[in-house]
């Protein structure tokens, strides 16, 4: 009897282990081992770092998503730096300690190495397994660009403010001083330098006003103001907000009134056509890494494969605004 497409059958809905598929094929983990074995030889099955139980998961490859399902499999410093990785996208490995090296190299299931040349020296970045190679480099490049030093608009304000007010005071003290050839000397150097600190602070006004500000950790946006008028026609409190993407992608702390007091929600707003179950998977490790209840807030439709989700796990609500 060909086993594969039985086997390939049961993978499409979640990971598998030797004993699932002995017990659904009416066989002993053993055999049911080999025919794995067998398939991941032929590229059919791939095999997971992750273990559970001491087994490793079996699963189609390209569905590596469906191992989020088990992080509870991983030790308390593995969970962490999956869901560090999973913020940050991509992380620097001579930016973190020792230990979150370890465990980068253990969690291959979610975390890929990415080799990286630059001045003349090698460094290894770490990206999330989900992340495309493009959208990797764009986001290392920034990471190696030098640090861009940015002044407070308000701050440049008051620096030009003072050196109007020392032109002024520097003008009273030369007349005082009765237009003396010194004071004339010393008053002209004044001027000279005063005016190219001021040149210089316009121009550093000017590329603040106009510079990138993709990089703004205030949520802003139309959807955005959307989901602000539900919170706050439902009486929900926001206890703080985090752009993951700008103007498309939040990560909000609530307090939700209830009958019996206020509740504590990790909320994930994200507008999107199609909402998908690696989206909502997504949400669900981070709300369980937080050990909270979680809120989906879009714009968006659900997909097939994100119902499916929603019926296979608890704990998490949908909402779309």
């Amino acid at each position: 009897m060909d086993y594969r497409p039985a086997i390939l059958a049961l993978a499409q809905a979640t990971p598998l282990l030797p004993g699932t598929v002995a017990k659904n094929l009416k066989t002993d983990s053993i055999m049911a081992g080999a025919m794995l074995s067998e398939m991941c030889s032929k590229g059919m099955l791939k095999i997971s770092a992750l273990r559970v139980g001491g087994s490793p998961l079996y699963y189609i490859p390209g569905r590596e998503d469906q191992l989020l399902r088990y992080l509870q499999s991983l030790n308390e410093k593995d969970r962490r730096t999956v869901e560090f990785l999973r913020l940050n996208k991509v992380v620097r490995e001579t930016e973190v300690d020792a230990l979150t090296r370890v465990s980068l190299s253990q969690i291959k299931d979610f975390a890929h190495p990415l080799a990286v040349s630059y001045e003349n020296k090698q460094e290894r970045f770490w990206k999330w397994f989900e992340l495309k190679e493009d959208e990797a480099k764009e986001i290392i490049a920034q990471l190696l660009a030098p640090p861009k030093v940015e002044i407070p608009l308000a701050q440049i304000k008051a620096s030009i403010k003072e050196v109007k007010e020392a032109v002024q005071e520097q003008n009273t003290t030369v007349i005082k001083e009765k237009e003396s050839a010194a004071a004339k000397e010393k008053q002209t150097a004044l001027k000279s330098v005063l005016k190219e600190e001021k040149k210089e602070l316009i121009k550093t006004a000017k590329e603040e006003n106009t510079g990138d500000k993709t990089n703004s950790l205030i949520a802003d946006g139309a959807f955005w103001d959307k989901v602000q008028s539900f919170f706050k026609t439902n009486n929900i409190a926001v206890q703080e907000s985090l752009v993951v993407k700008k103007k498309t992608e939040f990560d909000v702390m609530l307090d939700l009134p209830s009958p019996l007091g206020t509740l504590t929600y990790y909320c994930k707003v994200r507008s999107k056509k199609k909402i998908a179950d690696t989206d909502l998977s997504a949400a669900f490790v981070q709300g369980q890494l937080r050990k909270l209840p979680i809120l989906f807030i879009t714009d968006g439709e659900l997909s097939k494969s994100a119902k499916d989700f929603l019926v296979q796990v608890k704990g998490i609500t949908i909402k779309q605004v």
